[in-house]
Protein backbone atom coordinates (compact mmCIF):
# COMPACT_ATOMS: atom_id res chain seq x y z
CA UNK A 1 0.00 0.00 0.00
CA UNK A 2 3.07 2.16 1.07
CA UNK A 3 4.15 1.31 -2.49
CA UNK A 4 1.67 2.50 -3.93
CA UNK A 5 0.93 5.79 -2.80
CA UNK A 6 4.53 6.50 -3.63
CA UNK A 7 4.48 5.76 -7.21
CA UNK A 8 0.84 7.75 -7.08
CA UNK A 9 2.47 10.96 -5.10
CA UNK A 10 5.68 10.24 -7.94
CA UNK A 11 3.35 10.50 -10.93
CA UNK A 12 1.64 13.66 -9.03
CA UNK A 13 5.00 15.18 -9.05
CA UNK A 14 5.83 14.56 -12.48
CA UNK A 15 2.58 15.78 -14.01
CA UNK A 16 2.87 19.42 -12.01
CA UNK A 17 6.43 19.55 -13.12
CA UNK A 18 5.96 18.89 -16.93
CA UNK A 19 2.66 21.59 -16.92
CA UNK A 20 4.63 24.13 -15.38
CA UNK A 21 7.35 23.98 -18.37
CA UNK A 22 4.72 24.20 -20.84
CA UNK A 23 3.83 27.18 -19.73
CA UNK A 24 5.24 30.17 -21.71
CA UNK A 25 7.85 32.20 -19.68
CA UNK A 26 6.33 35.79 -17.81
CA UNK A 27 2.78 35.62 -19.67
CA UNK A 28 1.22 38.64 -19.91
CA UNK A 29 -1.29 39.48 -18.14
CA UNK A 30 -4.53 40.35 -19.82
CA UNK A 31 -4.40 44.27 -18.61
CA UNK A 32 -0.35 44.21 -20.13
CA UNK A 33 -0.09 46.22 -23.95
CA UNK A 34 2.70 44.48 -25.78
CA UNK A 35 4.62 46.67 -27.22
CA UNK A 36 6.84 45.58 -30.06
CA UNK A 37 9.94 46.11 -30.32
CA UNK A 38 11.54 48.41 -33.27
CA UNK A 39 10.61 46.67 -36.99
CA UNK A 40 13.64 45.23 -39.10
CA UNK A 41 12.30 46.88 -41.72
CA UNK A 42 11.28 50.19 -42.98
CA UNK A 43 8.17 51.16 -45.09
CA UNK A 44 7.97 51.07 -48.76
CA UNK A 45 7.78 54.89 -48.75
CA UNK A 46 10.70 55.49 -47.00
CA UNK A 47 13.11 53.01 -48.52
CA UNK A 48 13.26 54.48 -51.34
CA UNK A 49 16.17 57.64 -52.46
CA UNK A 50 15.18 60.79 -53.14
CA UNK A 51 15.71 60.29 -57.01
CA UNK A 52 12.97 57.63 -56.53
CA UNK A 53 10.60 59.00 -54.34
CA UNK A 54 7.11 60.42 -55.81
CA UNK A 55 6.35 63.99 -56.60
CA UNK A 56 2.87 65.35 -57.31
CA UNK A 57 3.41 66.73 -61.60
CA UNK A 58 1.45 69.63 -63.05
CA UNK A 59 -1.62 69.45 -65.42
CA UNK A 60 -3.87 71.88 -67.59
CA UNK A 61 -1.18 74.20 -66.34
CA UNK A 62 0.69 77.02 -67.85
CA UNK A 63 4.35 76.15 -68.47
CA UNK A 64 7.68 78.90 -68.89
CA UNK A 65 11.15 77.22 -69.27
CA UNK A 66 14.08 79.82 -69.00
CA UNK A 67 17.66 78.15 -70.44
CA UNK A 68 21.35 78.87 -71.32
CA UNK A 69 24.56 77.46 -72.33
CA UNK A 70 27.01 77.13 -74.83
CA UNK A 71 25.61 76.72 -78.51
CA UNK A 72 27.44 76.25 -82.07
CA UNK A 73 26.94 75.92 -85.71
CA UNK A 74 27.83 73.46 -88.22
CA UNK A 75 27.81 72.70 -92.20
CA UNK A 76 27.49 75.40 -94.35
CA UNK A 77 25.33 78.64 -94.70
CA UNK A 78 25.16 78.09 -98.57
CA UNK A 79 27.08 76.38 -100.86
CA UNK A 80 30.66 76.98 -100.82
CA UNK A 81 30.30 79.05 -97.28
CA UNK A 82 31.03 77.10 -94.27
CA UNK A 83 29.31 77.66 -90.89
CA UNK A 84 33.18 77.96 -89.06
CA UNK A 85 34.03 80.91 -91.86
CA UNK A 86 30.76 83.09 -90.87
CA UNK A 87 30.50 82.39 -87.27
CA UNK A 88 31.98 80.51 -84.48
CA UNK A 89 30.96 79.28 -80.83
CA UNK A 90 28.57 81.25 -78.42
CA UNK A 91 26.01 81.23 -75.50
CA UNK A 92 22.53 80.85 -76.18
CA UNK A 93 19.44 82.04 -74.12
CA UNK A 94 16.60 80.18 -74.44
CA UNK A 95 12.69 81.24 -73.12
CA UNK A 96 9.44 79.41 -73.50
CA UNK A 97 5.87 79.50 -72.82
CA UNK A 98 3.51 76.74 -73.03
CA UNK A 99 0.23 74.89 -71.75
CA UNK A 100 1.27 71.49 -69.77
CA UNK A 101 -1.63 69.33 -71.41
CA UNK A 102 -0.83 66.56 -69.14
CA UNK A 103 1.75 65.30 -66.34
CA UNK A 104 3.08 63.59 -69.63
CA UNK A 105 3.05 66.72 -72.26
CA UNK A 106 3.12 69.84 -73.28
CA UNK A 107 3.46 71.82 -76.14
CA UNK A 108 5.34 75.20 -76.32
CA UNK A 109 6.87 78.23 -78.27
CA UNK A 110 10.21 78.71 -77.36
CA UNK A 111 12.50 81.69 -78.38
CA UNK A 112 16.45 81.45 -78.41
CA UNK A 113 18.70 84.27 -79.06
CA UNK A 114 22.41 83.30 -79.54
CA UNK A 115 25.57 85.80 -79.05
CA UNK A 116 28.49 83.97 -81.68
CA UNK A 117 31.95 84.82 -82.19
CA UNK A 118 31.68 86.36 -85.79
CA UNK A 119 34.59 85.44 -88.03
CA UNK A 120 33.95 87.49 -91.48
CA UNK A 121 32.19 90.81 -89.47
CA UNK A 122 32.26 92.68 -86.35
CA UNK A 123 29.44 90.92 -84.69
CA UNK A 124 27.36 88.15 -85.16
CA UNK A 125 24.35 87.05 -83.56
CA UNK A 126 21.31 84.57 -83.87
CA UNK A 127 17.77 84.15 -83.31
CA UNK A 128 15.06 81.15 -83.70
CA UNK A 129 11.57 80.79 -82.92
CA UNK A 130 10.41 76.88 -82.24
CA UNK A 131 6.96 75.50 -82.13
CA UNK A 132 7.48 72.33 -80.01
CA UNK A 133 5.75 69.26 -77.82
CA UNK A 134 7.56 68.13 -74.90
CA UNK A 135 7.11 64.37 -73.82
CA UNK A 136 7.69 63.44 -70.42
CA UNK A 137 8.89 59.94 -69.31
CA UNK A 138 8.18 60.41 -65.70
CA UNK A 139 6.86 62.94 -64.69
CA UNK A 140 6.17 61.89 -60.98
CA UNK A 141 9.67 61.22 -60.12
CA UNK A 142 11.94 63.12 -58.41
CA UNK A 143 14.40 62.91 -61.89
CA UNK A 144 12.27 63.27 -65.08
CA UNK A 145 13.71 62.64 -68.22
CA UNK A 146 12.29 64.53 -71.48
CA UNK A 147 12.43 64.63 -74.82
CA UNK A 148 11.25 67.71 -77.38
CA UNK A 149 10.95 67.93 -81.17
CA UNK A 150 9.51 70.57 -82.72
CA UNK A 151 10.08 72.96 -86.32
CA UNK A 152 10.96 76.85 -86.66
CA UNK A 153 12.42 79.68 -88.35
CA UNK A 154 16.12 80.88 -87.73
CA UNK A 155 17.82 84.04 -88.30
CA UNK A 156 21.93 85.25 -88.47
CA UNK A 157 22.58 89.05 -88.20
CA UNK A 158 26.44 89.97 -89.43
CA UNK A 159 27.25 93.12 -88.56
CA UNK A 160 30.38 94.12 -91.18
CA UNK A 161 32.77 96.37 -90.36
CA UNK A 162 31.86 98.68 -92.69
CA UNK A 163 28.51 98.66 -94.55
CA UNK A 164 24.83 97.66 -93.77
CA UNK A 165 24.01 94.29 -91.70
CA UNK A 166 23.36 91.07 -93.80
CA UNK A 167 20.62 88.88 -92.72
CA UNK A 168 20.03 85.50 -93.95
CA UNK A 169 17.49 83.60 -92.75
CA UNK A 170 15.36 80.43 -93.31
CA UNK A 171 13.26 77.33 -91.88
CA UNK A 172 14.35 75.60 -89.21
CA UNK A 173 13.54 72.07 -90.47
CA UNK A 174 13.28 70.21 -86.93
CA UNK A 175 14.55 70.59 -83.58
CA UNK A 176 14.98 67.71 -81.47
CA UNK A 177 16.14 67.98 -77.31
CA UNK A 178 16.62 65.99 -74.66
CA UNK A 179 17.19 66.73 -70.73
CA UNK A 180 16.40 65.60 -66.86
CA UNK A 181 14.59 67.41 -64.59
CA UNK A 182 15.57 67.59 -61.42
CA UNK A 183 11.82 68.11 -59.17
CA UNK A 184 12.49 70.22 -56.49
CA UNK A 185 8.35 70.26 -56.02
CA UNK A 186 5.57 70.33 -58.35
CA UNK A 187 5.82 73.16 -60.24
CA UNK A 188 9.54 73.52 -60.28
CA UNK A 189 12.52 71.90 -61.70
CA UNK A 190 16.15 72.34 -63.20
CA UNK A 191 18.49 70.12 -65.32
CA UNK A 192 21.10 69.71 -67.80
CA UNK A 193 19.69 69.58 -71.64
CA UNK A 194 20.96 69.05 -74.95
CA UNK A 195 19.88 69.54 -78.24
CA UNK A 196 20.42 69.96 -82.10
CA UNK A 197 18.56 71.28 -84.98
CA UNK A 198 18.34 71.21 -88.79
CA UNK A 199 18.32 74.54 -90.81
CA UNK A 200 17.60 75.46 -94.62
CA UNK A 201 18.77 79.72 -95.12
CA UNK A 202 17.00 80.43 -98.20
CA UNK A 203 16.88 84.33 -98.20
CA UNK A 204 19.81 86.90 -97.31
CA UNK A 205 18.57 90.59 -96.89
CA UNK A 206 20.72 94.17 -96.31
CA UNK A 207 18.18 96.87 -95.38
CA UNK A 208 15.79 97.56 -98.46
CA UNK A 209 16.82 94.39 -100.33
CA UNK A 210 15.69 90.89 -100.18
CA UNK A 211 17.51 88.00 -102.55
CA UNK A 212 16.90 84.27 -102.63
CA UNK A 213 20.06 81.88 -102.10
CA UNK A 214 20.23 80.14 -105.41
CA UNK A 215 22.14 76.92 -104.07
CA UNK A 216 20.79 76.60 -99.98
CA UNK A 217 22.44 74.04 -97.93
CA UNK A 218 21.11 72.61 -94.64
CA UNK A 219 23.35 73.04 -91.71
CA UNK A 220 22.94 72.68 -87.83
CA UNK A 221 23.22 74.82 -84.59
CA UNK A 222 23.61 72.17 -81.05
CA UNK A 223 22.98 73.42 -77.72
CA UNK A 224 24.20 71.94 -74.19
CA UNK A 225 23.39 74.49 -71.34
CA UNK A 226 20.93 74.36 -67.81
CA UNK A 227 17.25 74.63 -68.49
CA UNK A 228 14.39 75.69 -65.19
CA UNK A 229 10.81 74.72 -66.12
CA UNK A 230 7.60 76.26 -64.15
CA UNK A 231 4.27 75.82 -63.78
CA UNK A 232 1.51 77.88 -62.64
CA UNK A 233 -2.09 77.37 -62.28
CA UNK A 234 -3.71 74.41 -62.91
CA UNK A 235 -3.98 71.23 -60.77
CA UNK A 236 -1.58 68.86 -60.01
CA UNK A 237 -1.43 64.90 -59.96
CA UNK A 238 0.08 63.03 -57.02
CA UNK A 239 0.84 59.72 -56.32
CA UNK A 240 -0.73 57.32 -53.55
CA UNK A 241 0.83 54.30 -52.42
CA UNK A 242 -1.75 51.60 -50.52
CA UNK A 243 -1.76 48.21 -49.51
CA UNK A 244 -3.42 47.09 -52.66
CA UNK A 245 -0.48 48.58 -54.96
CA UNK A 246 -0.16 52.58 -56.52
CA UNK A 247 -2.79 54.92 -57.70
CA UNK A 248 -3.00 58.22 -59.37
CA UNK A 249 -4.46 61.16 -57.32
CA UNK A 250 -5.41 64.46 -58.44
CA UNK A 251 -5.11 67.70 -56.11
CA UNK A 252 -6.05 71.53 -56.66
Amino acid sequence: MKLALSFVALGVSLTATAVAGAQPPDTPSSSYQYQPSTPLYLPEAEQRSWEQSHVAAPTKALELTVGSGYTQGFGSLQSGVGMPSVATPGIGVDVGVGYRMSPKAAVLVSGQYQELTAERASGARGLTGTLGLTYHLAPMQRVDPWVEVGTGYRLLWEDPVAGPNLLTHGFQLGRVRAGLDFRAGPNAAIGPMIGADANLFLFQDIPGVQTNIADPTVSTFVFAGLQGRFDAGGTSTGMSVGSTGTKTVAKQ
